[in-house]
């Protein structure tokens, strides 16, 4: 058994403490065993731009030793690494219907139902993500805080369907929300809780300019994305 499969065991069979113990025991059992890189570059399922992303996170340290995820929005999947760098585990997860990599600014205070279908973007970034809580008390992942996009289980939403979207393997089902990211109750319950509690990087990969243009971009001089009082927060993350 490797160390992403067993993660994938102890999580699903949805035992907190057992996740724990797997990292603990597996930084000594499995310490040698292979590389994130080499293991994701033997993964179908892992794209040429994930793989790439993922080298250059390593290579240059970006993720300044905190927990990540890199989320391909091609492909609707997110892939789940601890500090160091292991690979964790990869699910499928729902995203914006729009393929636009930047959100209007105009959506900032529009209520969820006004906003156009062309408009309901996830945006690309490298954002420094932790956990909180909606208004309602709720645990999500803030990724960007300001216009309220946040990383949470699948929610219940008449007439979209989500929970079935989750498991089908067609990624044009996978593009339903406004901007937030929506993944198993499993795997934000029992991998991005324990992993994000202090604070992790969520990187989002790009639909509109290229994987090395995107790069580029991330490396530039990094601004804080969290924000200590939302500016015209949307009301809801959807």
């Amino acid at each position: 058994m490797n160390i992403s499969s067993g993660l994938y065991l102890c999580y699903r069979a949805k035992n907190i403490l057992l996740v724990f113990l797997f990292l603990f025991c597996s930084t000594y059992a499995f310490g040698s065993e292979i590389s994130s890189f080499d293991y994701l570059s033997s993964k179908s399922d892992a794209s040429e731009e994930v793989r790439y992303t993922l080298s250059w996170i390593l290579d240059s340290a970006d993720n300044d030793n905190l927990p990540f995820a890199v989320i391909d929005k091609k492909n609707a999947e997110i892939f789940v690494f601890n500090n160091d760098g292991k690979f964790l585990v990869s699910e499928p997860v729902l995203i914006g219907i729009s393929k636009s990599d930047i959100i209007d600014p105009k959506t900032l205070n529009a209520s969820l139902s006004a906003i156009s279908e062309a408009k309901r973007v996830t945006p690309a970034g490298r954002f420094i993500s932790m956990i909180g809580s909606d208004k309602h008390g709720k645990q999500l992942l803030w990724v960007d805080y300001e216009f309220a996009i946040a990383l949470h289980p699948v929610i219940d939403v008449p007439g979209q369907d989500r929970r079935r979207r989750l498991i089908t393997k067609t990624c044009q089902d996978k593009r339903i929300t406004w901007g937030c990211i929506n993944v198993s109750p499993a795997l934000f319950q029992n991998v991005i809780i324990p992993l994000f509690q202090k604070k992790g990087i969520v990187y989002i990969l790009p639909e509109e300019i290229s994987i090395e243009n995107y790069i580029r971009k991330v490396s530039e001089p990094k601004i804080s994305n969290q924000q200590d009082t939302a500016r015209g927060i949307r009301k809801n993350p959807g």
